[in-house]
């Protein structure tokens, strides 16, 4: 299945030294987990010339057990009762409960979790896994809006960057110290501003160790998502292509993401830029989305899968 590599971000590579990579960064993504299974796997596909990931202990001559590639959903079961693997739930008496494990079941949870298909069509996962549950379909679209109405209602709350005009560029070209007071900073960072050396992906920076998402006088180290709703921020009209291409790029996404991952990742961002660009005609929007350069495209990019983030 591809689901797995499908998922690999764009930024990631192997390290020079791959002892450098610790236990939390190979198991917190999908890929990881797989990368890690498949060097524990390597010798067992080396001894039975075999190219699955996973390989089994077959019966063979005493004290030469073989290797085998058949595997059946029927050896799940008794490989989970082996394990001693319980439910959360003890039985009337409060003695444990053998947990039920067969593939059919860890795929339902998958597809109940994530919302989307695993190998299988949209239709597979409407008419055969979700129809079984229809209670806990109904739970999980309740988490997800009560989740959109927490992140909206967070946006609004926070609000959105100060907005520089074409208006107030002329004024700054004339009355400088006027402007930059308007602004809140002084007239060498009005100046900086608007030449672009504070830009960062959506705005222009006044004042990186000012803002409210790190100790005061430290630089901050927040995703540049945080500068939508940070006092320092100014969006000036040169940031407006990039702005419509982040905000279109975080609609496209609501497709591709489970419903409650996009919500608790975009919901808020997504509705502070429709905020934003809300304050432009749509002649405006229209002419900065035909201006976005395939440079633009790279840099969102990159910045969507978090690849200029600090960690």
């Amino acid at each position: 299945m591809s689901l797995v590599l499908s998922q690999v971000p764009d930024w990631i590579s192997i390290p020079d030294d791959p002892q450098s990579v610790s236990t939390r960064d190979e198991l917190h993504t999908a890929f990881g987990l797989y990368a890690l299974l498949h060097e524990l796997t390597a010798r067992s596909r080396e001894l039975s010339a075999s190219q699955r990931l996973l390989v089994r202990q077959a019966q063979g001559s005493p004290g030469r057990p073989q290797l085998s590639e058949r595997f059946s959903a029927d050896m799940v079961r008794p490989w989970a009762h082996a394990h001693g693997l319980v439910a959360d739930k003890k039985d009337a008496e409060g003695r444990p409960v053998p947990l039920r494990v067969t593939l059919g079941i860890i795929r339902l949870t998958h597809v109940e979790l994530h919302q989307r298909p695993v190998a299988h069509s949209e239709r597979t996962l409407a008419t055969t896994y979700l129809a079984r549950n229809r209670g806990n379909l109904a739970e999980y679209q309740k988490v997800v809006a009560d989740a959109l109405a927490t992140e909206v209602a967070k946006a609004k709350v926070h609000g959105v960057m100060a907005t520089f005009t074409e208006n107030d560029l002329r004024r700054a070209q004339e009355e400088p110290e006027e402007v930059a007071a308007m602004c809140g900073v002084d007239v060498a960072t009005l100046k900086r501003m608007i030449d672009g050396e504070l830009d960062t992906v959506m705005n222009a920076c006044a004042d990186n160790t000012g803002g409210h998402h790190a100790p005061a006088g430290q630089p901050c180290r927040a995703s540049f998502m945080q500068c939508l709703d940070c006092p320092c921020a100014r969006a000036l009209p040169r940031h407006l292509p990039i702005q419509v291409l982040v905000h279109d790029r975080i609609a496209e996404r609501r497709a591709q993401l489970p419903a409650l991952q996009w919500a608790q990742r975009f919901a808020a961002p997504h509705a502070q830029l429709a905020d934003l660009l809300s304050r432009h005609s749509k002649t405006a929007l229209d002419d900065a989305r035909a201006a976005v350069t395939d440079a633009d495209r790279a840099l969102v990019t990159r910045f969507l899968d978090r690849e200029l983030d600090l960690r």
